[in-house]
């Protein structure tokens, strides 16, 4: 039997440690508040701030996804200002929230050090650069409404009642406005409440058909209400085309051939440099076996890891942000790993190892975290390190977004050709198009040449103020075998307008900004990666 005073100290030390671990991480995303907003970032902070002046998504924005994540975007930037760092600040409290839900569920699922190492590790990996989390992708809040499903799911398995199965129904139908592919965790989710409920002899025939399906009507709750809102909207036959039809082609992209070979290069990149909290999962599937605690639950929280590895692969591109849902399945198993093992040794060897681990790891991203210049984190000091963005010009869409919102009226229009939707959040100005991406145009899917065509009669219709040129590969994502229409097209176009500014990209450390007609005549043509300006005649 441990000593009490033992417990005590162990139980201080514990929470000292999951104090420092979520300040450092908190330290480090204050440090990098007023980081440049990436893509996603852009289209989601665009979304919902088109939301704040009442305008609905897919009027003036589309993309394949549900609007959960403008919604939440929406409600932030209400909150702490439309900027890069009212954005970056509420990312900062939702992760820190999850991070404390998943210190509660590994408290009430095992003991204190679960909660804690869970807590630690989701706040250590959820910010880590190597799978872009320092940025607000939809993942993080996928992972946020999971974590407060399951929470609530915990709950209802120890005590039922309605209130607590509507709750968690509906976070996990959240999480899937949010993004997609958390359907795979909420299907989990239904399923392991059906089936609890089938083998609960507790209860009759009629009150178990009655909680599955008002489980499952609370779980497609948000959904439904989000179709109406959409539909009184107008814009239903556009969310409609995008979020399914479109989605279809594009999450068929990869053949299943090449899912294998995907996963290995997306794994790497994602977790490569956090390795070790892989492995420490790895012990903990492990453990739940061994660890008499689980009796009862080793299927549910198998299930759930599982469920949260799959929510993965949809559409088999595994890119780095993708790996952010599946963090809270990784703290668990994390904090089953040093709980189950400190049970069997009855020793601190494991909460130590752990504490290495977690120091080793947060010392890897110090760089990233709290030394290099934001320039140099985001394009890195040379042709090998090409920092997180490479050549993605995400500072120069601040300059150019600037230099739109001082020589434009508020009500401007302005088109963006390329995949810069943070260009039309930071100048204010209205989108000429609702294409705010062109990737779609590029891909060899059915609709890319209609939608050339859309966007060239939006264009052509609103006759915008000012055109963004992205000249530039990551902003098309061009092919051999793509529609080259809409670049014959704004080759004549463009004689409607008057080239008077550019950002040109040469090196990591070189970024030419030409800005203003009596300028771009001594710079007139692109020599790297470039944002060309202009403005119509």
């Amino acid at each position: 039997m441990t000593p009490p005073r033992s417990t005590s100290v162990r139980r201080h030390w514990l929470w000292w440690f999951m104090l420092v671990v979520l300040v450092v991480v908190a330290a480090a995303r204050l440090r990098l508040l007023d980081f440049p907003l990436e893509r996603d970032e852009g289209e989601y902070a665009y979304a919902g701030q088109l939301m704040l002046q009442g305008i609905p998504p897919y009027e003036l924005a589309y993309n394949m996804k549900f609007p959960g994540t403008y919604l939440a975007y929406a409600a932030i930037m209400a909150v702490f200002g439309q900027t890069p760092a009212g954005i970056h600040f509420g990312l900062l409290l939702m992760t820190t929230a999850t991070a404390l839900m998943l210190w509660w569920l590994g408290k009430k699922m095992l003991d204190e050090t679960a909660g804690v190492v869970a807590a630690g590790s989701y706040a250590i990996l959820a910010a880590s650069p190597s799978m872009l989390g320092i940025a607000g992708h939809a993942t993080h809040f996928c992972a946020f409404f999971v974590t407060a499903g399951l929470c609530f799911m915990w709950s209802a398995r120890q005590k039922e009642s309605w209130p607590r199965i509507g709750t968690f129904a509906v976070c996990f139908g959240t999480a899937v406005l949010m993004k997609q592919h958390a359907v795979i965790i909420a299907a989990w989710a239904g399923l392991a409440f059906a089936a609890g409920k089938f083998f609960d002899r507790k209860d009759s025939a009629a009150k178990k058909i009655l909680s599955v399906a008002f489980c499952a009507v609370a779980m497609l709750l948000p959904l439904a209400l989000c179709c109406l809102w959409l539909w009184q909207a107008g814009v239903f036959t556009k969310f409609k085309f995008w979020t399914f039809d479109y989605a279809r082609e594009y999450a068929g992209g990869v053949p299943l051939a090449y899912a294998p070979q995907m996963l290995v290069q997306g794994a790497t990149r994602a977790l490569g440099k956090v390795f070790l909290f892989p492995l420490l999962g790895l012990a903990g599937l492990w453990l739940v076996w061994r660890d008499p605690r689980w009796r009862g639950s080793r299927g549910w929280i198998l299930g759930f890891c599982l469920a949260s590895a799959l929510a993965v692969c949809p559409d088999f591109y595994f890119r780095k942000h993708y790996f952010l849902i599946a963090l809270p399945a990784l703290a668990l198993l994390a904090g089953a790993a040093i709980s189950g093992l400190q049970k069997l040794w009855t020793e601190k060897c494991p909460a130590i190892a752990y504490a290495l681990i977690a120091g080793i790891t947060m010392a890897g991203f110090s760089g990233i975290w709290f030394v290099q210049p934001l320039q140099q984190v985001i394009r890195g000091t040379s042709p090998v390190d090409h920092g997180l963005y490479g050549a993605d010009p995400l500072p120069e869409s601040e300059i150019v977004a600037k230099y739109i919102a001082d020589n434009s009226a508020s009500d401007a229009r302005v088109a963006v050709l390329g995949s810069e939707p943070e260009i039309y959040f930071l100048s204010r100005r209205h989108s000429a198009t609702g294409y705010i991406y062109t990737y779609a145009l590029m891909e060899p899917q059915p609709f890319a040449s209609q939608m050339q065509r859309e966007m060239i009669r939006d264009l052509e219709a609103a006759a915008p103020q000012f055109v963004v040129f992205a000249d530039n590969i990551m902003s098309w994502n061009r092919r051999p075998e793509s529609d080259p229409a809409i670049f014959n097209w704004w080759d004549a176009y463009q004689t409607n307008y008057t080239l008077v500014g550019m950002t040109d990209i040469l090196s990591a450390t070189n970024t030419v900004v030409v800005l203003g007609t009596n300028y771009i005549a001594h710079y007139p043509e692109a020599h790297g990666s470039a944002l060309e300006i202009y403005r119509r005649k």
